[in-house]
């Protein structure tokens, strides 16, 4: 069944349109605006703030890769400086060492040839007043010139005729205890120095005399 719209329905008036609040627009407006302002502001703030760190970093970067440079460029002249300094002292510590070598050998030469001479000296000294004092000296040079050659023949004994006697009384005895003594000859000859012997055999001779045995003694020293 169709509905039937009573008069009085009809006749009703309609309600006026709600007024536009420009106010409340304009308000909400500004408030997008200054949000969206505020946000710029903030990421230009950031963006200022992220450039002036990265200027900051390349500045540091900058300057410690010139203050590295810088270091290994000192560091190597240094050890250039010094490179050449050590060699220097090296070379001076070497003549050094060559010069006191030198003068040390020089020193011990003339040390050693003074220390032989004074020794020889003295030697000669004592075997001289040895000498004087009797036939010691002689009695020892034959006994060992003579037991150096024991084994060989044909035994000849020089000695200055001053100790032709001396010489003749000892070998005497000494043939007791060695008896190739017995054969030997002894023979005076005035070429032998006074208080030494020569002893010839047919292997060769031994002189016992007292220049030759300080000959001895210099080159034994030396």
């Amino acid at each position: 069944m169709a509905s039937i719209i009573k008069r009085d329905t009809l006749e009703q008036e309609p309600q006026a349109p709600a007024a536009f609040n420009f106010q409340d627009v304009r308000e909400r407006a500004d408030a997008v605006l200054a949000e969206a302002h505020s946000k710029a502001e903030a990421i230009l703030a950031a963006a200022e703030e992220q450039a002036a760190a990265i200027r900051e970093t390349a500045k540091a970067e900058g300057i410690a890769a010139a203050q590295s440079e810088f270091e290994q460029h000192v560091e190597t002249e240094a050890t250039k400086l010094s490179d050449a300094r050590c060699k220097s002292a090296i070379q001076t510590c070497e003549q050094t060492v060559a010069r006191l070598s030198s003068n040390t050998t020089d020193w011990l030469t003339q040390w050693r040839h003074s220390t032989v001479t004074l020794a020889t000296q003295m030697a000669e000294k004592l075997v001289r007043r040895q000498m004087a004092e009797g036939h010691g000296v002689l009695n020892v040079w034959l006994e060992e010139a003579i037991t150096a050659t024991r084994d060989a023949r044909d035994m000849r004994v020089l000695v200055n005729p001053d100790d032709f006697a001396v010489a003749g009384r000892f070998l005497s005895q000494l043939a007791k205890t060695v008896p190739q003594v017995a054969t030997a000859e002894v023979v005076p000859d005035p070429e032998i120095q006074s208080g030494g012997c020569v002893v010839r055999t047919s292997e060769g001779l031994i002189d016992q005399q007292l220049e030759v045995q300080l000959e001895r003694l210099v080159q034994q020293l030396g």
